[in-house]
């Protein structure tokens, strides 16, 4: 246990200290990790040591995924549900198809083979697209698809890699097996993982502080994943669901400082196992055999991009024939550019059946892959979304005075509030509230011009329709108004909310 205990802590301070480093550099941390990880197998520091899939597959995916989906907003989610499925079920299935043929042509790997290949390499990273959303200004509904699209996407391509490990194990790959388990496995997650969802809110809004709510989400997830697993579904799109509706019930019934420490417990849990993955899936590897692989890792990464380009292309196409519903091109070559691998990819890999034919070289290749996507496509991500047009440069310096009205108006309050208990004299309120003055009218005169006023106007509108929102549901709860009106004017407020969002696609939708 002594050495064990050694052993985690070594490899938790490596990724503490990659990640500092990182941050400092300004280079995306999951991109650092798995540069060092690699470095770690060339130079032998890391032992060479079994892992358990179970222990991938029951602890580390269901926290991973849960993670995701707490952070997102299923609001915007909804209103993009159309691309997001288009990409998430047919898109999925397209792209194991398109990489698996290349893979068998160019890798010479079994069909059976190919087609696992090409499910674990369906699964998409959000870690680096997210980071570089989070450092830029996008169009809401291109990152509510690129976000919904890889957690509904990883429920269905893990799936797909439970039954395509079966068929290579197996030898036999009957089509109508697979799409009764591919039915039961979607149907019967989103019905368990919404259950689980609703009580999980309902549990959470009664847990009396955010010790026992971050205790409950916890037993939430291993609950929700191992009923599911249970009944022989998809225990990732049970939790993905399940982190949805908690999110959205914590963030419309918690106050703030209960949902900030829920959110972050668990970006501290996903960054840990994070770390985890990397590094041990470098415990894993024969660096001789990487390097003697790095053919097949290069056709295999030629492999994935063409089965993303047929699947986000084709199904785009599709999906603007039949019910007119357009994605513009640029996003759509960033989507195709955004085909990350990362974490889950090596969860699953690693989580394969240690006797399962060519175990070995399947972690070769996806970590190969995943070091060469993250290496090649995450550290440029964010210039590709300038060069493509879909982020604006001119936001920096708006952003910024907005930061700085908004902190300065908080401290005038505070200032105010202060006043009035006594604790501060008035000459020391004017003093201070003076100095904040000044910054207000400065920042105020950067905001007051046409391009910030375009800038912000969507934002504004957003924000405050949305509070309008609130105050409805409110009224409805206290018995200020009626039910059916409350419901009638929120779905009026919804209607200007996806015109907002669908405003915000407008310019670039005529350039298709």
């Amino acid at each position: 246990m002594r050495e064990q205990l050694e052993s985690l802590t070594l490899v938790l301070a490596i990724g503490a200290a990659v990640a500092t480093g990182s941050k400092r550099l300004g280079a995306p941390y999951n991109v650092a990790l798995v540069a060092v990880g690699l470095l770690l197998v060339f130079a032998d520091v890391l032992p060479h040591a079994e892992l358990s899939s179970d222990l991938v597959l029951v602890a580390f995916l269901p926290l991973l995924v849960f993670e995701g989906a707490l952070f997102a907003d299923a609001d915007s989610l909804r209103e993009a549900s159309r691309p997001i499925l288009a990409l998430a079920l047919p898109g999925v299935a397209i792209s194991l198809v398109a990489t698996a043929t290349v893979a068998t042509f160019v890798l010479g790997l079994p069909f059976s083979a190919a087609l696992l290949l090409g499910a674990l390499l369906a699964i998409t990273d959000t870690v680096s697209v997210l980071l570089a959303f989070r450092s830029t200004r996008v169009p809401k509904r291109l990152a509510a698809v690129m976000e919904g699209e890889s957690l509904f996407n990883d429920g269905t391509a893990l799936v797909l890699v439970s039954i395509t490990s079966a068929a290579l194990a197996t030898g036999h790959f009957g089509v109508a097996a697979t799409a009764r388990s591919l039915l039961l496995a979607i149907v019967g997650g989103v019905s368990v993982g919404a259950a689980f969802g609703v009580v999980g809110g309902a549990v959470l809004r009664r847990t009396p502080d955010h010790l026992t709510g971050v205790l409950g989400s916890v037993v939430l997830v291993f609950a929700t994943s191992l009923t599911a697993e249970r009944i022989h579904a998809s225990p990732v799109i049970a939790v993905v669901v399940a982190g949805l509706a908690v999110g959205r019930a914590a963030r419309r019934g918690l106050e703030p400082s209960r949902v900030l420490a829920l959110h972050g417990f668990w970006e501290v849990a996903g960054f840990g196992i994070n770390v985890l993955l990397f590094l041990l899936v470098g415990m894993q590897i024969d660096a001789r055999m990487l390097v003697s692989e790095s053919r097949s890792i290069l056709l295999a990464v030629l492999a994935l991009h063409a089965g993303r380009a047929i699947a986000v292309y084709g199904c785009f196409a599709l999906l603007r024939f039949i019910r007119r519903d357009v994605v513009p091109l640029r996003w759509q070559h960033a989507m195709v550019f955004g085909n990350i691998k990362g974490a889950l990819s090596m969860a699953a890999v690693l989580a394969l059946p240690a006797d399962l034919p060519l175990r070995p070289r399947l972690i070769t290749i996806v970590f190969g892959v995943t070091f060469v996507t993250l290496i090649t496509q995450a550290l440029p991500f964010r210039r590709v979304l300038f060069a493509l047009g879909i982020a604006a440069r001119s936001t920096d310096r708006f952003d910024v005075a907005r930061a700085r009205l908004i902190a300065a108006r908080r401290g005038q309050s505070e200032l105010d509030g202060l006043l009035e208990t006594g604790i501060l004299s008035r000459r020391d309120h004017a003093e201070r509230r003076a100095s904040f003055q000044r910054e207000v009218i400065e920042a105020e005169a950067s905001l007051r011009t046409p391009a910030a006023d375009a800038t912000d106007d969507a934002t504004i509108d957003g924000v405050v329709l949305l509070a309008q929102k609130v105050a409805l549901e409110d009224a409805a709860r206290r018995g200020l108004i009626e039910g059916e009106t409350a419901v009638r004017e929120i779905t009026a407020i919804d209607r200007r909310l996806i015109k907002i969002g669908a405003h915000e696609a407008t310019p670039m939708a005529e350039e298709v």
